[in-house]
Formats: structure tokens, sequence, C-alpha cells
């Protein structure tokens, strides 16, 4: 078996949801609500953001513009989270994990195969910009967490019991970060596949033997990656599991 690890992106992969914002809408209903009536000043703040978040979307700039992603998570965490209960953040994520809707947008082919892959013995594992908690919740929920031996995310950060902030580390940086878990967990890249839906990932195809573009990526993504990195472009369940089975 030359393939010995599948890793896999989330946003877009694993998951409908392209980006983090559904969950972390939910945090920033969660922080309004847990600001009535005590803390008056932190709801105003927070209606504030609501607005100044709007009006970034109304920009047009698409959801994996780098600048854009900052600029909203420089909103989001200065006045939405910074000081809010960690509690809290938690309860929404686990709200969010919990709720059909959210549910309903796993890839499930994807998550059967990788099952399949693990109980194979294949290092299995998630490298995302989604954050770690909630991605952890989701696939407890579902049934899959153990399917997967690491997940590498971001962390909301915080202390005493309060958050600092929500951090922007792994977008941009996934090739280096997956050099470095290959060599932690002693896997060559030519024994290990890659499964992304971005053109965050497009680092990690030229890494890895096995390139893999996720069922849920936009068409031309995936004839750009099948001509640029030789990715394999699966069209069924089926395809992909020969595929692997083959790798």
């Amino acid at each position: 078996m030359a393939c010995e690890a599948l890793i896999s992106d989330w946003n877009g992969t694993l998951i409908q949801y392209r980006s983090e914002m559904p969950a972390l809408e939910r945090v920033g209903v969660a922080a309004f609500r847990a600001s009535i009536p005590f803390h008056p000043l932190r709801a105003v703040r927070i209606l504030k953001a609501r607005g100044q978040l709007r009006a970034i979307r109304r920009q047009g700039r698409p959801d994996t513009d780098f600048d854009f992603i900052k600029d909203m998570f420089r909103v989001f965490n200065q006045k939405v989270v910074s000081g809010l209960p960690t509690s809290v953040v938690e309860a929404s994520f686990d709200r969010y994990s919990k709720s059909a809707e959210t549910q309903s947008m796993l890839d499930l082919r994807l998550l059967r195969l990788i099952r399949e892959s693990h109980e194979e013995g294949r290092t299995t594992g998630i490298l995302s910009a989604g954050y770690r908690y909630g991605i952890e919740r989701v696939l407890t929920v579902a049934g899959y967490r153990r399917h997967f031996d690491f997940c590498e995310a971001d962390e909301f950060r915080s202390e005493d019991g309060r958050v600092i902030e929500f951090g922007l580390n792994i977008y941009r940086n996934k090739a280096k970060i997956l050099h470095r878990l290959l060599a932690e967990r002693h896997l060559e890249a030519a024994q290990a596949a890659y499964i992304g839906d971005s053109e965050d990932d497009e680092g990690c195809f030229e890494i890895v033997r096995y390139p893999v573009v996720a069922f849920l990526a936009p068409h031309d993504f995936k004839l750009k990656c099948a001509r640029e990195y030789g990715a394999f472009v699966p069209d069924s369940e089926a395809s992909l599991r020969e595929y692997l089975l083959r790798a």
C-alpha cells in the first residue's frame, strides 16, 4: 500500500460550508444574547460590529481573499468576542455542531472513505484554517471523530476563562504546516494523499504524490488542478475508492 496517509481540508471539502462564517455568525448571536441585559455597552459594540461586517461583505471580495478575511476577523475579534466568556463560545459551537442543518452539510462520501482508510491502517487527519473546537464537535456528533488521527486547525485563544481572539494562523501557511505534520509522523510526501477544494490547498497538492480535488470544489478549480498538479478529480465515491486502492 503506497499511500500511507490521507489528509483533508475541512471547509468546502468535508463540509459544504466554504468558510467558518456560519459557525462564527452563531458565536456573534450568542455573544449578543449573553450581553443582555447586564452588559449593554458590549451589546451596542456588537451591533456596531454587525454593521461593519455587513459593509465589508458588500464590497464583493471573494470569501477566500486574504485581506477580506483579515478585515472580517479584525472586527470580529475586537468588537464581538474579545472578553467574552469562553463558555459562551463553546456552547455556541456545541449548538452549531448538533444542528440538523450543520450535520446535513457533511460530505458523507468522503467521510466514509476516510473511515475505511483509517480502518485499513492509514494515517488520517485534517489540516484546516477552520476552528478545531468546532470541527471536532461536528465530527463527534456525526460519529467520525475517532477516524481521524489528528486535527490541525486554528484555535480561539483565551485566558482566565475569557476569549482573547480567534486565531488566523493556518490560512496561507498550509504547505509549511503539512511539511511539519509529515515529519512529525515520520511520513513521506510520496506516501501521502491530500484532499482540498481551494487555492489555499494548492501548495499541499504540490507536496504530496496523490493530490485529490474534493467533490464539492468549483468546476473551474477541478480543471485547473488536474492540469497544473495532475490532481485526481473523482466523479463518484466509487471512483475515489478505486483510486485510493490503487495508490
